[in-house]
């Protein structure tokens, strides 16, 4: 009978610079709460990030950030997360866009987003990193970047 236990997935942290914030947030806070994108109409958002309990000691699972994100876990492992150093511009060009029903923003058009999901997987093979986007308002661009993992202690 083996007792070998799994080591659960690394989560994937996309933006920069914010190691020292989560090292932070579990020192202080009792730990970082993911918060998992749950939201159909824009299933790209990806993941939330939060301290596990607010300013004032109260738990953290009680101020969900957004309707579009519910709970998944509470961390508090640095070695868990996967930080990123840098996005790396791979890519960009022009999409078609449209007003939102509002009437205050842009939207990608469908044959926009299928183009910009086909570039990201392109990318991802092609330079084995993990992509993503963001949209250039001043230039009405999809920008794909690959994600430059930080190095692991």
């Amino acid at each position: 009978m083996s007792t070998e236990t799994t080591n659960p997935p690394r989560i994937e942290v996309l933006s920069p610079g914010v190691k020292a914030q989560f090292e932070h947030w579990i020192a202080t806070r009792g730990g970082v709460i993911v918060w998992k994108n749950i939201n159909f109409s824009d299933p790209d958002a990806g993941n939330i990030f939060t301290p596990a309990t607010t300013q004032d000691g109260k738990p953290g699972r009680d101020a969900k950030p957004r309707w579009s994100h519910e709970y998944s876990e509470t961390v508090t492992d640095i070695k868990r997360f996967k930080f990123t150093a840098a996005l790396k511009e791979v890519k960009r060009f022009r999409v078609g866009v449209r007003m939102g029903s509002q009437g205050m923003s842009l939207k990608v058009t469908d044959g926009g987003t299928r183009r910009i999901r086909k570039e990201c997987a392109k990318a991802k093979e092609k330079y084995n990193a993990e992509a993503t986007y963001r949209f250039d308002y001043e230039t009405q661009e999809a920008v794909i970047e690959i994600v430059v993992p930080e190095k692991d202690e």
